[in-house]
């Protein structure tokens, strides 16, 4: 093995072993790694843990995952003794938690929440993500071991302890999530130009009996700005104001015709609630926004349940992340259906500003689903004119001119 300083070569030989070993710890120290912490109970039921580096997912199918202790880890052998552990992915904050279990401190437990699983397991309950599981193999390696276990369960957290901490060069930090700039002079502009467009809204609404909500992008967030025209189960005052997160494959017409940094955040803020992007579905998804000049939301997880889990202020991050992938799996199966605008819960329209971004977005829903082609056809027809109009009352720009 060659050992390499980022000028000097460096001949591991020539290195003593001390000299060896501060050199491996300070190459590995510049690779950010996550940080997990293992626990279990011993033959005595008392709770045991353990800070692991080395957490890592190993097979999908079956689930199996592993942690690599050193050889000679104490706690560690009493948890492969036991045969069972729950892995627990620690936040930004849990750090004083992480220090407290790293150094051995004795009241170590009295730092965190914890729930019990059915199997008696210490479990943390805002960790970011969790996985209990029983050991199914150690196989050694140098001077670690490499515990392989079987998934029994999993699930993720409220996110109210942070995004998932991180080891880098030796101290603890977190990943910084993109957002957008919040411009205060800029948002009350938007406000502005959304209350010079209401009349228009209002007027669209009520001709073509349907619910008109203008929405924008605030930070990594939509917010809900006005309504017309709500149903009696949708009040006024329930929806103004109403946020949720900017991420794909929701308001895809906001994302169509948004800046570079802005559809990188709508990408990027799925990526984080969802664990994945399928990014060819979404640049199909955007290229029907492009030919029909709106997107859609097809199936009943906008239409039955979008409203009640975005407006209840105890939703958890788990929710959200369910809700998005039944709207993204309904999509998938409804989206190239012969009669898809029947499936069509509502659908969104840009409005664009001076240098053609989607500004605002008129969404238009309650006239279906099940509306038939001539009816859906003329509310989006007139839909679309009303967008042009209120983007011609702001001194916007269509791009597609």
């Amino acid at each position: 093995m060659t050992m390499t300083h980022t000028t000097q070569p460096a001949d591991a030989a020539a290195l003593s072993a001390r000299q060896k070993s501060q050199w491996w710890r300070t190459v590995l120290g510049e690779y950010p790694t996550g940080v997990t912490l293992i626990t279990s109970v011993d033959s005595d039921g008392n709770p045991i843990g353990m800070v692991v580096g080395t957490f890592s997912a190993v097979s999908e199918e079956p689930p199996i995952i592993s942690f690599m202790p050193t050889s000679t880890s104490w706690n560690a052998a009493r948890i492969i003794e036991t045969g069972r552990f729950v892995a627990n992915v620690l936040g930004s904050g849990h750090e004083t938690l992480c220090r407290e279990f790293a150094r051995g401190a004795d009241d170590r437990f009295a730092y965190g929440v914890w729930d019990t699983t059915p199997d008696g397991l210490p479990r943390l309950r805002d960790a970011v993500a969790w996985f209990t599981a029983d050991v199914r193999d150690t196989v050694p390696a140098g001077d670690h071991q490499i515990v392989l276990a079987d998934v029994t369960s999993l699930g993720v957290g409220d996110g109210s302890c942070g995004l998932p901490l991180i080891f880098l060069k030796g101290g603890y930090g977190s990943f910084t999530v993109p957002s957008l700039q919040f411009d205060l002079h800029q948002f009350g502009e938007q406000l502005r130009l959304v209350e010079a467009m209401g009349g228009t809204m209002e007027e669209f609404a009520q001709r073509a009996d349907v619910e008109c909500i203008l929405s924008t992008v605030v930070r990594d967030s939509v917010v809900v700005l006005a309504a017309a025209n709500l149903r009696p189960n949708r009040g006024l005052s329930s929806m103004l104001g109403m946020t949720f997160p900017f991420a794909a494959p929701l308001s895809p017409a906001l994302a169509t015709w948004s800046s570079e940094e802005a559809h990188k955040l709508w990408v990027e803020s799925s990526r984080h609630l969802l664990g994945q992007v399928d990014r060819p579905v979404l640049q199909a998804m955007q290229d029907r926004v492009r030919e029909r000049g709106y997107a859609i939301s097809l199936g009943t997880a906008m239409d039955e349940a979008f409203d009640v889990v975005v407006a209840n202020p105890d939703t958890s991050r788990a929710e959200l992340a369910a809700l998005w992938t039944q709207v993204n799996e309904e999509y998938r199966a409804l989206a190239d259906s012969r009669e898809w605008y029947r499936e069509v819960s509502s659908f969104q329209v840009p409005v664009f500003d001076a240098d053609g971004h989607a500004i605002v977005e008129l969404v238009v829903s309650g006239f279906g689903p099940g509306a038939d082609w001539e009816r859906f056809d003329a509310i989006t027809r007139g839909a679309q004119e009303t967008a042009r109009r209120l983007t011609e009352t702001i001194g916007g720009r269509d791009p597609r001119d």
